[in-house]
């Protein structure tokens, strides 16, 4: 039996425990070990989740175990002189490519200048304050020219195929931001309008790039498709195009001053404000707190969903794919 276990063996843990089904009968419905699913739970259930087993929570865990791991490896050829000659070297405003080269041409030692970058940032996480000494301290150039408030290339909400509506296939999906305390803090939210599976992503700013990388994130971290991504007119929403190439789907926008061609999505936002009322800074909000409220919206039932929940239906569709 396969021990390794993906995101879709944990999403069914997750769903199967809230059952209370057996771990045995997980693992037999798994065919994996009961060791394995044991190992698994006790493992990745945190205490402050009360017990609960958060299947995105977990991968997010595994993911950030794996960059530890690999951090000794990607360094491997950063040693106390190569330290010592980037350090000197940035005081005086060296860029880290120059450094590259001269370590190469004068040294014989071969780091690459991203590997040099990814070490400034992981000692920035350490807490130490290199990125000051970088050229424009570590920021790219700015372009010069008018950033214009209309979305370009935008594409109606009318334009949207009627099986976005129809909630029959899973992937139409409407996104929003929340914002926090004093705008200082954002929130991406996007839900599924068939299954009303609801993701909760912290964005670094209300940017359109922050955006973006929302979105590369959400993307990786997913394992169905997006068909139609459906967003109000914010200038966050700006990218849409690059979100569309990330996602492969087509983008629409609702009308100006219609936030009732996105209901779901405006209710879905009430929901999370019962958590995370207005005034809230989500700086201080975790994201253990962030994956727990995700998990209660999606585990619990809906009247509208026959009071199944999210997850059931979003498994129904999943079945009746195969």
């Amino acid at each position: 039996m396969a021990e390794h276990l993906t995101s879709k063996d944990r999403f069914y843990i997750e769903k199967r425990r809230a059952e209370n089904v057996l771990m045995r009968a997980i693992a037999r419905e798994l065919e994996r070990s009961p060791s394995a699913i044991s190992r698994e739970l006790r493992r990745n259930t945190p205490d402050d989740f009360n017990g609960l087993y958060c299947w995105r929570a977990v991968d997010k865990l595994a993911k950030l175990r794996r960059t530890e791991a690999s951090k000794s490896k990607a360094f491997k050829h950063i040693d106390s002189f190569v330290d010592g000659y980037l350090r000197q070297n940035l005081a005086n405003h060296t860029s880290p490519n120059v450094v590259s080269g001269e370590l190469a041409l004068k040294h014989q030692t071969h780091v690459s200048e991203n590997t040099l970058y990814r070490y400034i940032e992981h000692l920035e996480e350490q807490g130490e304050s290199l990125r000051k000494d970088l050229p424009r301290r570590g920021k790219p150039y700015k372009r010069s020219g008018t950033v214009h408030s209309t979305i370009k290339n935008r594409v109606d909400i009318s334009e949207r195929p009627a099986i976005a509506d129809e909630k029959t296939e899973i992937g139409h999906v409407e996104i929003d931001t929340i914002v926090g305390k004093n705008h200082k803090s954002q929130l991406l939210t996007i839900v599924d309008k068939a299954c009303k599976v609801v993701t909760i992503r912290r964005l670094k700013s209300k940017s359109a790039e922050a955006v973006i990388e929302g979105f590369k994130e959400v993307d990786g971290s997913t394992f169905y498709e997006f068909k139609t991504i459906t967003a109000d007119n914010g200038t966050e929403f700006a990218g849409h195009e690059e979100i569309a190439k990330i996602t492969g789907a087509d983008f629409y926008f609702a009308k100006p001053y219609s936030s009732w061609e996105r209901g779901l999505n405006e209710h879905t936002s009430g929901l999370i404000r019962r958590f995370l009322p207005k005034g809230t800074d989500f700086d201080d909000v975790s994201d253990e707190e962030l994956a727990r409220i995700e998990h209660i919206l999606n585990t619990r039932g809906r009247e509208s969903l026959g009071f199944y929940s999210p997850y059931d239906i979003f498994v129904q569709y999943l079945n009746a794919e195969q």
